[in-house]
């Protein structure tokens, strides 16, 4: 399904969800009345980081967005990536993780609209120097994120002549790329940039930015009756420029400059 097909139907099934739509002045349909449960996964550079009593990156500021649209008090809760889409009860209303909209995800969970679109990137090493193209970097060893599009990437598309080090949280990928266990890691670029901005002598330059274009959306349980409510605040804030200024302020001007990698 090709990428606008894919978000009109996002939208087309928000609308649809639970039947009947709610009265206008009903309060949304959340766990505890007047607050939005969300989770997020400390650790991922410029999407969410510090601690969970004080986090702070594009998903914290999004979703607080999002809820204030809603008019909705904001809990958070620590979640792991990779459980999102194991079919069991959650403990969150919806899951703010940066997660691309495939739809093989679609089977498991329902995606609100979109907030923000990039791409995966390659963060080197700082003893990798030169340019890098794709034939360079198949010979380098490389390193992704479990369960993610980046991993897919790498598994499907790059398919690297070496082993794939692979890693249960972008923390312990950009720690084994800091001491040159791999030479690149490919995950998605927003974080890459957010990472090498933080700490630039950490790592060595960002390669490029590989795949095709991603969108990430909030990920909600499947069937979940906040899915129309979510939506609606989360286009009025995207009309509104909210999500664009947010990602200038976390990612800066890399996220649309970043040359693709051939």
């Amino acid at each position: 399904m090709r990428p606008a097909a894919l978000i009109a139907a996002i939208l087309s099934a928000g609308l649809l969800t639970a039947g009947a739509p709610a009265r206008s002045d009903a309060p949304p349909p959340t766990k505890k009345k007047g607050v939005l449960t969300v989770a997020i996964e400390l650790g991922n550079p410029g999407f969410a980081e510090g601690t969970l009593a004080n986090p702070h990156g594009f998903s914290v500021d999004a979703s607080r967005a999002v809820a204030k649209r809603m008019g909705l008090r904001i809990r958070y809760i620590t979640y792991p990536f990779a459980r999102i889409f194991v079919p069991e009860p959650k403990p969150y209303d919806v899951a703010f993780e940066f997660v691309t909209i495939t739809p093989a995800r679609l089977r498991l969970v329902d995606f609100a609209a979109p907030e923000i679109s990039s791409h995966q990137g390659v963060l080197l090493a700082k003893d990798i120097t030169g340019p890098v193209t794709l034939a360079r970097l198949r010979k380098l060893q490389v390193c992704a994120k479990q369960v993610t599009t980046g991993f897919a990437y790498v598994q499907n598309v790059l398919r690297p002549d070496g082993l794939v080090l692979e890693y249960p949280t972008a923390a312990e990928a950009f720690d084994a790329l800091s001491t040159s266990i791999c030479d690149a890691f490919v995950f998605d670029l927003p974080a890459l940039i957010a990472a090498k901005r933080a700490t630039p002598d950490r790592y060595g330059a960002i390669a490029g930015r590989v795949g095709s274009t991603e969108h990430y959306g909030p990920v909600l349980p499947k069937g979940s009756r906040l899915l129309p409510a979510l939506n609606k605040a989360i286009t009025s804030l995207r009309r509104d420029g909210v999500f664009k200024r947010l990602g200038e302020r976390h990612f800066g001007p890399a996220l649309a400059s970043t040359p693709a990698i051939h």
